[in-house]
């Protein structure tokens, strides 16, 4: 057991890697079929797709021995939500000659944090990096994204859209004259009018790009970055 625990002031490193099979076009002709399949998606609708990235997920591979039956399990290395990849399954067996174009998330959870679901005798531990395709697509205003694994092709669905940005300078300038106004009719007729200055501010920073940076933030924490 002491060859398996990783010393905690030990920097992890990945060990193996699940190779891509998917190459990029495949991916981004993927992505088309995932989004002409969905309902939500109207055909005469047009939409856009965005660049493919290559990116590689950290995950703990967990050995275990359960009676006669050798088990062999992935858990995300790196913060995630989504649960297609908390409970991750491979066709293939990882490959210790790693790619050279490597370059995974940070590592942010630890394999001692799966010890209590891991059941059975330990039979080995390791970091494993597995591919996926980063690929975004627009429809109308907002920006989505996919996650495609680069071995099987399963599609991963993000759902959070990104309000497409758009230029503070113009909206200061659009709306200075507004707010004025509504501010001086609301000192001389009646307060509850600064109500529609709120409301004037609030649609103005949904409309900037302030709502997108703070999704991308979010999502920047949930990855561990």
């Amino acid at each position: 057991m002491a060859d398996i625990v990783q010393n905690a002031s030990e920097k992890p490193e990945i060990q193996a890697a699940v190779l891509p099979k998917i190459e990029e076009e495949e991916a981004k002709a993927l992505a088309c079929e995932w989004i002409e399949s969905q309902n939500f998606f109207s055909r005469k609708q047009s939409y856009r797709i965005g660049r493919a990235v290559l990116v590689y997920y950290p995950f703990w591979e967990f050995v275990r021995e359960d009676g006669a039956q050798t088990k062999t399990t992935l858990r995300p290395a790196c913060g995630t939500l989504m649960t297609d990849l908390q409970k991750l399954q491979r066709t293939t067996a990882p490959s210790e000659i790693l790619p050279a174009d490597l370059a995974t998330l940070p590592i942010t959870i630890d394999a001692a944090y799966y010890y209590p679901e891991t059941h059975g005798i330990p039979r080995g531990e390791r970091l494993v990096a597995v591919p996926f395709w980063l690929i975004s697509y627009k429809i109308q205003k907002s920006i989505y994204m996919l996650k495609i694994d680069a071995e099987t092709g399963e599609v991963m669905p993000e759902w959070h859209p990104f309000k497409e940005s758009v230029n503070w300078k113009k909206i200061a300038a659009v709306s200075f004259v507004p707010l004025i106004l509504i501010s001086l009719i609301a000192v001389l007729l009646h307060p509850v009018f600064f109500i529609l200055d709120v409301a004037v501010v609030i649609f103005l920073v949904y409309q900037s790009k302030m709502f997108s940076l703070i999704n991308e933030r979010r999502k920047e924490e949930q990855n561990g970055s």
